[in-house]
């Protein structure tokens, strides 16, 4: 692809294209510590082959000097997509036959569909992140210069700690429906943890008991970690363990192909890290997380449902996440949504989660309003395991 400069000003410019490596040398001159921003992972879900998703990358440029960096994903919309069984049953059955059509369109995601967090975009510190929504407004136009099918029909940002506010936020409640969605449970790690025991020692009695329990149970169950080529030459059974997670779960928009795992190996090394569980020779679970920003973020499960009736193959994981953020000495484990009650008892805590979306067609972002209302998170229970929380 032809690259070409896009003006928001004199100063501010933007570059984009549909495959990472067209812009990887300017973007590795933005310097964060986002790794859901590199080019090791973005290479990795692009070479995943994930049917119907498409990738769009933004380069920002101040007096032609990169300063900024912006990630989409899309994927279109159809009518089958408000018809899943998983899909919240609230919206659905508000959307009328005539509202269907409207409702369809290409769905373009300014951060990760993968992945939980402020992963869509990163500026450099004297810019703001203003900046982020001018480029947004202006990619339309731009997007229809080349010809490509992409549209712009919904634009979604996805998504913000409710517990920090960025520039662009303020805009965003103006010009966008916000939405909130489960919260994402996160450890805090204590300094003084410094070897598992010792954050074992921090519980009262009956949480320390039940996790010392949790093992005890688990005995014959086998941890390693696995290596790009393990992972590959197990893929098939990885898949299914995720599958069976996935079908639980209460809606995903997008699903992980066979090689993904083994591809965010390969580019990511030591990053990210796969964990395989094993009850004599066969895998029954598989762990994933990823070091990023000095902090470890748990992303995706599988298990053998069957084996975990009779063997606590979640809450084992669990744990050893625990163990894995204390060895890597990382700020805080990251835990993700679902199981609050659950991943409470470790320790973690809620952390709300914004979303922002809106439609280009001013009849249909209309229409989306109250629809988008009846979005709300998941109702939780809670439970404080540490000596340092119970009242005296």
């Amino acid at each position: 692809m032809i690259l070409k400069p896009y003006y928001i000003n004199k100063d501010i410019s933007y570059q984009f294209s549909f495959a990472i490596q067209d812009l990887a040398k300017d973007w590795s001159l933005v310097q964060h510590y986002n790794l859901y921003l590199t080019t090791p992972y973005l290479t990795a879900i692009e070479n995943s082959k994930i049917p119907h998703l498409g990738f769009l990358y933004v380069v920002v440029y101040q007096k032609e000097v990169p300063v900024g960096l912006m990630y989409f994903q899309s994927i279109e919309i159809t009518n089958g997509f408000y018809f899943q069984d998983t899909f919240p049953h609230e919206i659905k059955k508000r959307i009328t036959t005539k509202m269907l059509k409207s409702l369809c369109g290409n769905l373009m995601v300014c951060g990760n569909f993968f992945a939980t967090g402020e992963n869509g975009f990163v500026m450099h510190q004297e810019i703001s992140t203003e900046v982020v929504y001018e480029v947004v407004k202006d990619l339309k136009t731009a997007l229809k210069q080349t010809g490509t099918s992409i549209g712009l029909s919904f634009i979604l940002f996805k998504e913000f700690w409710k517990n920090q506010q960025l520039a662009i936020q303020q805009t965003l409640h103006k010009k966008y429906h916000s939405f909130e969605i489960d919260v994402n449970m996160v450890l805090e790690m204590d300094n003084t943890w410094h070897t598992f025991q010792e954050y074992l020692s921090s519980m009262t009695t009956k949480y320390r008991t039940r996790a010392k329990s949790v093992y005890k149970k688990t005995i014959e169950i086998k941890e390693r970690e696995l290596s790009a080529a393990d992972i590959k030459a197990a893929k098939s059974s990885i898949h299914n363990l995720y599958v069976s997670v996935v079908k639980t779960a209460s809606f995903n928009m997008v699903k992980f192909t066979e090689d993904n795992f083994y591809q965010f190996k390969k580019e990511l090394k030591d990053d990210f890290v796969f964990r395989g569980y094993f009850l004599e020779d066969t895998l029954v679970a598989f762990s994933t997380a990823c070091l990023t920003d000095g902090c470890l973020d748990a992303n995706y499960v599988g298990i053998d449902y069957k084996i975990n009736e009779s063997l606590p193959l979640y809450q084992r994981i669990l744990y050893d996440y625990v163990q894995l953020a204390i060895t890597n000495k990382v700020k805080e484990l990251r835990l993700g949504r679902t199981a609050e009650l659950i991943k409470s008892s470790l320790g973690a805590k809620p952390v709300r989660m914004q979303l922002y979306i809106k439609h280009n067609n001013k009849m249909v972002n209309t229409l989306m309003k109250p629809l988008i209302k009846k979005v709300k998170p998941s109702v939780y229970e809670l439970r404080s395991p540490f000596k340092k929380d119970q009242k005296a």
